[in-house]
């Protein structure tokens, strides 16, 4: 069973989220109560990393807008970086986390593919 250590990220920290490569990441608005709202992976989350920007990234900039107006409407972003080795289950652990925590917005889901992951959600065991 797969581990996966998350960081919390707000409008504050933003900039931060957006160098995360190689993960799986969680939004959540606690007027949702326990659901998540979303459940994602990317191999690039965003525009800031380390070794330049990435045409790929999941917000690139044309998107980095969408992903700040939620953070400060009141959603916090969750992201567990996996590694460059593991991404390789990715969409895995993504679907075991679908299937488990039912985010309110409807995903598609392959039931075929998931992997174990624990199932503590982050906005109980943030760093």
């Amino acid at each position: 069973m797969k581990t996966l250590v998350w960081k919390s990220y707000s409008a504050d920290n933003m900039d931060e989220a957006l160098s995360c490569n190689y993960c799986v990441y969680v939004l959540h608005n606690p007027m949702d109560n326990d659901r998540p709202h979303y459940i994602g992976k990317a191999k690039y989350f965003g525009t800031k990393q380390s070794d330049g920007y990435k045409g790929s990234a999941r917000y690139n900039s044309g998107y980095t807008h969408l992903l700040a107006g939620m953070l400060r409407a009141g959603y916090t972003l969750y992201i567990a970086e996996i590694g460059e080795t593991d991404y390789t289950n990715a969409e895995a652990y993504e679907q075991e986390l679908i299937h488990i925590w039912n985010p309110i917005r409807d995903q598609k889901r392959k039931p075929k593919i998931r992997m174990k992951v624990q199932q503590e959600k982050p906005w109980g065991n943030i760093i």
